[in-house]
């Protein structure tokens, strides 16, 4: 049975935004199956249909379910970002909300309930027990065991200027991250949010419990993650993201079969390996264009 969240500790400003973000999606222009299946439903009449029951959930103190929550939380963020990727909404003249407060109120709404979206908490809590770090460096005596493998494995070929930079393993779709680039502020920052945070939710999908990454940051520090452990902290702070904003940013399973190669030159995401094509892919390309894939 899915364990229910109290919803008594979210403030005014919370609720309404939930709220507001929700009522977006009784709209009929943008919406894709995709995006109905990510939010967990069948298809987009399925999705419509339930749009007044989930509104009207942040006004009550009643307790609702963990699904009912998530869906709550990413539906606002979808629907936030978006007018940013081409689906044609005026956020601030339909909610009234403006980017800035919207972005303040929904990254400080993501940061307290990381625990339930991720489905280990069963509550919201100010001050949850303690976990352990979900980041470990890697020392710079043992950085070379993990890039040059790297380099040989992918053909790595760094530039600002010649792309791509590695040979796309298969199978493998690399998104393209122009829309988000090419958008105000505001909707970038809520962009490339919405990428870690899908993320996330794909790697402790496909990822057992205690199983970790090496994560790779060309020409600074290297580091051991654990998707499930980062999900369970209080206040998560991503030590690389997966958007590459600045550099190249590398997620890479134990044996470089399976992850994802952020090349923000270029403004892609390749990803890569049949777990994550199989379950971050359709979440992303739901509002994302393919700029390139190895599948027929």
């Amino acid at each position: 049975m899915d364990a229910l969240v109290d919803l008594t500790l979210l403030t005014r400003a919370e609720r309404e935004l939930l709220r507001a973000g929700v009522t977006e999606w009784e709209r009929s222009e943008g919406d894709r199956d995709e995006t109905a299946r990510l939010l967990g439903y069948g298809d987009r009449p399925e999705m419509q249909s339930d749009v007044v029951r989930l509104a009207g959930l942040p006004a009550s103190d009643r307790p609702v379910s963990r699904r009912d929550f998530r869906r709550l939380l990413l539906a606002t963020e979808l629907a936030f970002a978006s007018e940013t990727l081409g689906w044609a909404r005026d956020w601030e003249a339909d909610t009234g909300y403006t980017d800035h407060d919207t972005v303040t109120v929904l990254r400080g709404l993501q940061e307290r309930v990381a625990g339930i979206v991720y489905g280990v908490e069963d509550r919201l809590v100010e001050n949850g027990p303690p976990v352990p770090p979900a980041w470990e460096p890697i020392s710079m005596d043992v950085d070379d065991a993990y890039w040059d493998p790297f380099y040989q494995r992918f053909n790595f070929r760094p530039s600002m200027y010649q792309w791509p930079a590695i040979t796309e393993p298969e199978p493998s779709v690399t998104i393209d991250l122009g829309p988000i680039f090419d958008a105000g502020h505001a909707q970038f920052g809520a962009g490339a949010s919405a990428i870690n945070s899908l993320a996330l939710v794909a790697l402790t999908r496909v990822l057992g419990s205690d199983t970790s990454l090496v994560v790779l940051d060309w020409q600074h520090q290297s580091y051991r993650f654990w998707p499930h452990l980062f999900a369970c902290q209080p206040d998560p702070q991503w030590a690389t993201t997966v958007f590459p904003n600045g550099d190249y940013y590398i997620f890479l399973t134990e044996d470089m079969t399976t992850g994802t190669f952020g090349h923000p030159w270029e403004r892609t995401l390749c990803v890569f390996g049949e777990p994550l094509v199989s379950t971050l892919v359709p979440m992303l390309t739901s509002w994302l264009p393919i700029k390139r894939t190895t599948l027929e």
